[in-house]
This record gives C-alpha cells, structure tokens and sequence, in this order.
C-alpha cells in the first residue's frame, strides 16, 4: 500500500485541445493503480471531485480515496504547456480546508493549493509542486528516510541559494534527506546522495506531452523505490523512461519487466552560444501575443533567441530586411510560426533552407501543399507548440 497526498485538478490545455480531470495527485495515484499498486488516495474536492474519484474506483479494485470537502473543483487553464497557466479561482481567493495528519509506511506527497497537512512515515518521497514559498518537508512531517524531487527554481527557492554546494548542505543537513533530486527540463535530472552524485538523461520523443510529466517522474520514481524495492539510482533512471514513454504516448509503464525502449538520450554541451532565430508574424494582437510567449519559452532553456520584432522592431523595410538576413546567418536553426502563410516568415525560411540551416515549422491551420517548396530541405512541421520548442532544443 502507498499512500498518495496531492490535488485534484481540472486542467485545460488549449495546445492539445483537451480538458481532463488529473492533478499531480491523482495523476501519481492513476500511474501507481494502473501498474497493480495498492493506493490509498488522500486529496481535497467538491461533489464532482468525489464523482469522479468514486467512478475510478469501480475501474480499480486496488484504489481506496478520501476527499476533504472543498467548496471548488480547482482549474489550471494552459495556453501551451511551456507557459505559466491561468488559475481559477485566483491563487488570492483560494481558501484553505482544514488541516489533516496521516500516517503510514510509505507516502508520496504533493504540494497542494487548497490544504495543509501533516505526514508521519517511515518513507517518503515530496514533491513541493512550486517555487514560490514551497512548504518545507520539516514543516509538515517526519519520516525515517526523505527523498526530495524538485526543480531548480524550488531547489533555489527552499534552500535560498543557486550554489550547488549551499543547496547539497542545506537538504543533507536541514532537512535530512536520504537525497534529492533536481530536475532541469530537457537536459534531464541530477540525483544527490551524500556520497555521489548521478545524472539522469531525458530521452528525444516524438511528441511532448509535457503536462504532467514531472507528476509522472515522481511517481514513478516512488514506485520503483518504495514498491519494487529498487536502489535510489535505478529507481530514478527508470523513473526517465516511464517518463519519456508518458510525454510521447501518455501510457504509463513500468519498466522493469520491459527491456524494449527505443528513445535515445539527449546529449548536449552547453547550449548558451546557441542561437535560434524566430521567425514570426507580429501584426495582430494574437501574433504579438504568441511570438512573445515562444521567445520566453525558448531563453528558459538557456538558448540565444534571435527575434526580429524583439531585437529589429519596427524601422525602414531595407534596413530591417538586412538586419533580418543578418541574424538568420548567426543563428543555428530557424523556429517558423507558419500559420496565415506569413510573406515574411516564408523568405526567411526560403533563406535558411538555401544556407542549410535546420527549420522547425509551427502551425495548426496551414495546409501542408502551401509549404511544398520548403519539403526538400532540412524542414520538420508540428501543430503542438510544447513539441515545437522542445524539438527545436534538441535539434541544436
């Protein structure tokens, strides 16, 4: 039996047109149940929360929940799943329940919106699920052996430091972690111990189903650990594969009795000197819109971005054009928006394909035919933007 603490959300993704009821919790709880573990599910709902978990329940004989009543049914709305989403209610009008304790052997724990609550375990595996004032494990339980999985930005956050060695110190020694792990995107994940450190690579898949995937990380990593028994190191190299076989089919497998797995890792060298030009409309408001939230997309992972309506702006048309012309023989790879065939847009990818640069084409409405003239070189096409950029990071 695991015990499993985490929210139940709505989330809207408008990249995949889709609206799911999931939540870091019940995503873990669905990926542990689904691979024959005993769940005990604790979370917080309204009606159709408890509908919903009730429904789960005649699907999975293995599956036991309880929800503390809350008076909403949370939704994170997505306009791709690399932007930061909208939250209803406001994150300021989110009341809290009241306060609850558990206990048991083995818990997985998610930070959650709407309520506080206290473990007492022999094993546990905490995953925060924010940067901003995460709850610290030492506020909220005990347990004899700890193992955190964050990010950056919540290794920073709870430990108030971005050196490696203040962050090690503070886990080992404030918290009293048995390790930690920090994952960092697509350039996989670092596992802490006392005595060593591990990487652990992330894998090239065809499509990114990134929502999630970090919930999937987490509770793959507490299954191998606390239910198959694993080493803390296999336990987290096997939790990058389930993961990655979630992010392109949204399966969720158990990798230990399955020796086939076919992605291959990422590896990379620093990519701070690389450049990838934009290329984009920027004359509706829409297309301001999306252009702007691309760029931030791609300088997260630490990339030059080269954006004309960013770095140009607006001037006389020859002195942008050459500016333009410019910054495409600087870049590595061109990143095209293609939706309404923009003019511009098009020359600049007809110019990088003449210079055999490597083109990432975006769009969900072009048909295909209209692009024909772009098929013969290094020109890949996607209607996901998440899959989008992060083929676009691993092309370089």
């Amino acid at each position: 039996m695991i015990n499993v603490i985490g929210g139940t959300y709505r989330e809207i993704n408008h990249d995949d047109i889709s609206m799911e009821i999931f939540g870091s919790g019940f995503r873990c709880a669905k990926y542990l149940i689904e691979n024959k573990n005993e769940v005990n599910f604790i979370t917080s709902g309204n009606n159709e929360t408890n509908k919903f978990l009730k429904e789960n329940q005649k699907v999975y004989p293995n599956f036991k929940f309880e929800c503390y009543t809350y008076d909403e049914l949370i939704t994170f709305q997505y306009s791709f799943a690399l932007d930061e989403p909208s939250i209803f209610p406001n994150l300021l009008n989110i009341s809290k329940t009241e306060k609850w304790k558990t206990k048991g052997d083995d818990v997985i724990a998610f930070g959650m919106l709407e309520s506080d609550y206290e473990i007492e375990c022999k094993r546990a595996v905490y995953d925060p699920q924010t940067s901003i004032k995460p709850r610290k494990f030492s506020e909220i339980g005990r347990a004899e052996e700890l193992i955190y999985i964050i990010n950056r930005n919540e290794a920073y956050s709870i430990s108030s430091s971005k050196d490696i060695e203040d962050i090690k110190t503070y886990f080992f020694e404030n918290e009293n972690v048995k390790a930690f792990i920090i994952k960092n995107g697509p350039y996989g994940a670092t596992l802490y111990t006392k005595s060593e450190e591990t990487n652990i690579p992330c894998y090239l898949t065809e499509n990114v189903h990134k929502i999630g995937s970090g919930d999937i990380f987490t509770a793959s990593f507490g299954y191998y650990w606390l239910s198959k028994n694993l080493s803390l190191k296999e336990a987290a190299l096997l939790a990058s594969k389930s993961t990655a076989i979630y992010c392109d089919k949204k399966a969720y497998i158990d990798y230990t009795s399955n020796s086939k797995f076919e992605y291959k890792e990422f590896k990379t060298s620093n990519l701070s000197e690389k450049q990838v030009y934009l290329a984009s409309p920027f004359f509706a408001l829409s297309e301001l819109i999306l252009v702007d939230k691309i760029r931030d997309a791609l300088l997260s992972f630490g990339v030059k971005v080269f954006s004309p309506f960013h770095d140009i702006g607006l001037g006389e048309a020859i002195s942008i054009a050459k500016k333009d012309i410019e910054g495409i023989k600087n870049s590595d790879i061109l990143f095209a928006v293609l939706d309404n065939l923009d003019s511009g847009t098009l020359v600049e990818s007809g110019f990088s394909m003449a210079h055999n640069k490597k083109i990432i084409g975006y769009h969900r409405t072009c048909n295909e035919n209209h692009l024909l003239m772009l098929k013969p070189g290094n020109f890949t096409t996607y209607s996901n933007l998440t899959t989008a950029i992060y083929q676009t990071i691993w092309s370089l």
